[in-house]
């Protein structure tokens, strides 16, 4: 079976500020912490805390995330800094 339609180019990938998304995602697993702290039955028993742990990991590995990422564009960012070096 052939195709008579010629494929279409693929469009160019969108730019998206990945560390804002992971502050929001922080964000919002922070107020899940607080609210599972003020709700009684989140703190009864082991099967309701797995709920609580869910929400503080969220937290700290969003934050490790975010290290992990400034991290990374450290070095591209000193580069860009840096002068252009002429060869002799």
């Amino acid at each position: 079976m052939t195709d008579d339609h010629p494929l279409k180019p693929a469009p160019p990938p969108r730019q998206v500020d990945t560390a804002r998304i992971v502050r929001l995602g922080v964000a919002l697993f922070a107020l899940a912490v607080v609210v599972l702290l003020l709700l009684p039955w989140s703190r009864d028993g082991a099967d309701n805390r797995v709920w609580l742990w869910t929400a503080v990991a969220g937290v700290v590995l969003g934050l490790a995330g975010l290290l992990v990422m400034r991290w990374q564009k450290a070095p591209v960012a000193d580069q860009s800094r840096k002068p252009a070096h002429s060869k002799k």
